[in-house]
């Protein structure tokens, strides 16, 4: 394994067993599917919040959905647009491409 690959596998800790290391790497790669899914909803509606784009996206859980926006809004692809209130009166962040 080259230092370089050490930079491109999951975080897991030197203690965890293969079962988790291959896991982990499961995961990641669904991660990046996701997140190739979130991006085209944004380019398809131009803003959303998290509840309009777990409603975009039904067949994935919602938990995991909201935190794939979360890592992409921490990566500077998406950005805060305003705020707006949800069905049950709740006020929710929208979000949009951050070159959008």
């Amino acid at each position: 394994m080259s230092q370089l690959d050490l930079f491109n596998e999951p975080k897991v800790r030197h203690a965890d067993g293969a079962m988790s290391r291959d896991a982990a790497r499961a995961v990641s790669q669904h991660a990046g599917a996701l997140e190739n899914l979130i991006l085209t909803e944004f380019c398809l509606q131009d803003c959303l919040t998290d509840d309009e784009l777990c409603e975009r996206l039904p067949e994935r859980h919602a938990p995991t959905v909201k935190t794939c926006r979360s890592r992409l809004s921490n990566r500077g692809l998406l950005v805060a647009a305003g705020q707006r209130r949800n069905s049950r009166g709740r006020l929710q962040t929208i979000w949009r491409l951050a070159n959008g």
